[in-house]
């Protein structure tokens, strides 16, 4: 598919009549492909490059152009004699009675001599209709004949031609016909409004956090990092109370233990066997009884208590003997 409807080829001289002609061919929706900006007299490569892409390419001859002694005419010259090596691609038009050199005097020109900004020539209705008939198009000269004022004209024009780009709303698609809402018949069934469902969205709409939202996280923040760090200099405080606290007195005789170095020393105390009388090794020799030897056997466990935590451990031995005896 082409680029480009119409690729304009014309010479430096002419190019206040080829912007009229381009304005004219761009309203009725043609993309026309012009160089206004031109300084070189030889075609580049994207001046090829852009007639093959193009439909048709359309020279403009005219005194300035048909004169070969001109450097600007040899790329108008190049650029038809380009078209014209391709079939059904070449179409010129004579802005004056100019004729071109062969072999572009024998093919057909389209003349617009006389064409203005607020005036048409036959010449442009003819090639109006044959650029058209290239792209699919038809009756192009219909509605250059309506004028700007007839909007009814032109809605009809459109409708019998739905298809033209001229029928073409700005996105592309086909601009839709009236609906005559006020001619068609009432029915007799009521009409019902459909109404859409709110979302939940739409009820509860998220909201953007504020700055106060985030100097209140940061106090909350704050207080929960106070506690805690109080917390743990509370906890410091009563282990600290519990290391070096009073030892526990205890009742009778009782010996005290060397710990290792570091650790404290803690009275392990053995109780007074038989009422508070003697040592547990003391004890008349009843070996044969069970409470002799239960009681050795704590004994020496008080003994083996670990000196920082055998205060809780003495008591609890202590009283199981108490109850041995």
């Amino acid at each position: 598919m082409a680029r480009y409807d119409v690729f304009l080829a014309s010479s430096l001289a002419d190019t206040e009549k080829a912007q009229l002609i381009v304005r004219r061919l761009r309203a009725l929706k043609f993309k026309v492909r012009y160089d206004k900006g031109r300084d070189h007299t030889t075609p580049t490569p994207r001046d090829y490059r852009d007639a093959d892409n193009s439909q048709t390419i359309l020279v403009l001859w005219s005194k300035s152009a048909c004169d070969t002694s001109q450097a600007d005419s040899d790329w108008v010259h190049a650029i038809a004699h380009h078209a014209r090596s391709k079939s059904g691609v070449l179409l010129q038009a004579g802005l004056d009675a100019a004729v071109p050199d062969d072999p572009f005097a024998d093919d057909q020109r389209y003349m617009l001599s006389g064409m203005g900004p607020r005036k048409l020539v036959d010449g442009y209705y003819q090639l109006t209709e044959e650029l058209g008939r290239r792209d699919g198009r038809s009756d192009l000269k219909d509605w250059l004949m309506l004028k700007a004022s007839d909007k009814d004209g032109k809605e009809i024009w459109k409708e019998n031609h739905p298809t033209d780009p001229l029928s073409q709303s700005a996105k592309g698609k086909p601009v839709a016909p009236a609906v005559a809402a006020a001619s068609a018949p009432h029915s007799g069934a009521p009409t019902r409004t459909v109404i859409p469902p709110i979302t939940q969205s739409q009820l509860n709409p998220p909201r953007a956090p504020t700055q106060s939202d985030d100097v209140l996280g940061r106090i909350i923040l704050l207080a929960v990092g106070l506690v805690i760090a109080l917390m743990f200099l509370m906890s410091l405080l009563m282990n600290s109370q519990q290391m070096s606290g009073p030892q526990a007195r205890v009742t009778g005789p009782t010996l005290l233990a060397q710990c290792p170095p570091g650790r404290d020393i803690v009275g392990v105390n053995h109780l007074a066997l038989a009422k508070g009388a003697g040592d547990a090794r003391a004890l008349p020799d009843q070996s044969g009884s069970k409470a002799a030897d239960e009681i050795r056997r704590l004994q020496g466990c008080l003994e083996m208590i670990d000196c920082r935590s055998g205060l809780v451990g003495h008591l609890l031995l202590q009283s199981r003997l108490s109850a041995i005896i």
